[in-house]
């Protein structure tokens, strides 16, 4: 809105006389709506360019595994008019390009990376015994084994982020959870032996375990708080 310079009045525009007294209003230069930023908006573009340099590798890596795969396949059928050890080597290249794949960040979601490596490691293992002419070891060792470790990851995230655990609580649930995997891969092997004593199963498993809960509790109620700061920082937890 503007104004009559001679007689004060409002008008609704500039440069046109004044309706009441027909004085020249000068016109004024106003920038409606929102207002034009003198420097660009601020943006780190240091992840995108990461970014595509992960992908450029990635897709680079694909290429030397599709090549070792084929040449190993055609090493393999040249030297024994048959499908061998390739078989062995190429599927071990190929779960470890799927790790890879993961491992580049293309799967955000931790449930789904842990579950989608424990799936690689089970088709993995499934190959390896079964081109060795069965399933002798699959079935009672490494399937449980591999589920119990995909289950065992998910449960210490779940419970990380559902208790929003911070600091030094974090490492006490990750050493928590590596004896409990300990401990069921022991269970497992002993059992694939016929070795298996519950009982003493359990009490290894207690003593494996209390050491971790003592160190916690002195960490939690005797550790002082200015120690405790010291150690966050130079650890950055």
């Amino acid at each position: 809105m503007a104004y009559c310079p001679k007689c004060g009045i409002k008008v609704e525009g500039d440069d046109r006389p004044c309706p009441l007294c027909n004085f020249h209003i000068p016109k004024v230069n106003q920038v409606e709506g929102k207002p034009v930023r003198k420097f660009p908006k601020a943006a780190n573009p240091y992840p995108a360019h990461l970014r595509r340099v992960l992908n450029r590798i990635f897709v680079f890596v694909t290429l030397l595994v599709f090549v070792a795969v084929s040449l190993i396949f055609y090493i393999d059928y040249e030297l024994n008019q048959a499908f061998t050890w390739s078989r062995y080597s190429n599927i071990s290249i190929l779960a470890g390009w799927g790790i890879l794949y993961f491992s580049f960040g293309y799967v955000r979601s931790f449930y789904k990376v842990i579950t989608g490596i424990g799936m690689i490691c089970l088709v993995l293992l499934f190959g390896l015994d079964f081109f060795n002419g069965g399933l002798a070891w699959f079935v009672p060792l490494a399937l449980p084994i591999v589920i119990g470790t995909t289950v065992i990851g998910i449960v210490y995230w779940s419970v990380i982020r559902a208790l929003s655990v911070r600091g030094f609580n974090v490492i006490g649930f990750f050493f928590i959870a590596v004896v409990l995997l300990s401990m069921l891969v022991n269970f497992f092997i002993t059992r694939y032996q016929e070795e298996t004593d519950p009982l003493n199963w359990i009490i290894i498993t207690g003593l494996q375990l209390l050491p971790v809960v003592v160190i916690m509790i002195y960490v939690k109620y005797v550790l002082g708080e200015r120690t405790k700061r010291k150690i966050a920082r130079k650890f950055h937890l």
